[in-house]
């Protein structure tokens, strides 16, 4: 391996945990945006709205694009984009460290949509990981009763996971696209649809989701949210994209869950998670199934 090689390498890794730590930390800002008045889904639309502002341009003139692509950059964005805002809002709306683990089950959702989608066969030992993963969910929702969610935030931690999934699912095969322009597409497809969702959760759910706020309120954070979407969340997706150009797929899973530990200690510092030591067991085995599942496709790959 050549020395350039290896430093992309490393840069690549570095530059994949160290954006994933930084998610690990979102739940500061937006639970202080929804404080402030601009509620769940309305902080998530603005944040990907300030993201987008630059993103968009970046992709236009930096980024690289080729219109076969097209296809392929709406399914990724629809993908990373529903992700995102379920994840956001899961984040503001329920336990922090529940929501984080239930997003992580996603190389279990791929595992399973690559078998529906491509008849991949599950293995042996992915099967032990299901196992474990469903254990997990269950003294990790139920802590000891009925694993189920407790509110719409631990519905959206499961969602995002499994969009992603889809997402990552999907693209199996195609070619390497651009951070840039996949970035745009994600940010961009998140604003529309945080957007549709605020509106149809405050119709069904007001006391869950406020009415959107007003003017006044908006202008009062405006300058943090800009600040947040676009040195924080445009850079930190950009920045795990790139990585993962040059980092073999489970070390670049491995190195993303860098967020599950920024997440855990940083609420648990805040003394902002409220889980019982039954739901933590049931987080430990999540994790362990995550690095289970990872490492046996890892395992695949090399045996073919």
């Amino acid at each position: 391996m050549s020395t350039t090689t290896q430093n992309l390498k490393l840069r690549g890794s570095l530059s994949i945990f160290f954006s994933a730590s930084v998610w690990g930390l979102f739940w500061i800002p937006l639970r202080y945006f929804d404080q402030s008045g601009v509620h769940a889904l309305w902080a998530v639309a603005y944040i990907n709205l300030a993201a987008s502002l630059v993103a968009l341009p970046a992709a236009r003139y930096f980024g690289k694009f080729k219109h076969e692509d097209i296809k392929w950059l709406i399914i990724m964005g629809l993908g990373m984009g529903a992700a995102n805002i379920f994840y956001f809002a899961g984040i503001i709306l329920s336990d922090v460290v529940r929501v984080t683990f239930l997003f992580y089950l996603l190389p279990i959702w791929a595992t399973l949509f690559s078998k529906l989608l491509y008849n991949i066969p599950i293995g042996r030992t992915r099967m032990f990981a299901l196992g474990f993963a469903i254990i997990g969910i269950w003294l990790l929702l139920g802590a000891g009763g009925w694993p189920l969610p407790q509110n719409i935030g631990d519905v959206f931690g499961i969602l995002a996971g499994i969009f992603w999934a889809l997402g990552l699912t999907m693209m199996r095969g195609q070619s390497e696209l651009d951070a840039l322009v996949v970035s745009a597409s994600a940010l961009g497809f998140a604003f529309i649809m945080a957007i549709i969702l605020g509106v149809t959760m405050h119709s069904i759910m007001p006391d869950m989701q406020p009415a959107f706020p007003s003017i006044d309120t908006s202008l009062s954070i405006l300058l943090p949210v800009v600040a947040f979407g676009i040195i924080v969340l445009w850079t930190t997706m950009v920045g795990q994209l790139w990585g993962a150009k040059y980092v073999a797929a489970t070390t670049a899973a491995l190195l993303t869950m860098s967020e599950i530990l920024a997440a855990t200690i940083s609420t648990a510092l805040l003394d902002a998670s409220e889980l019982s030591w039954i739901s933590w067991g049931g987080a430990g085995l999540i994790l362990i199934a995550i690095i289970i599942d990872l490492f046996a496709g890892s395992s695949e790959k090399g045996n073919t």
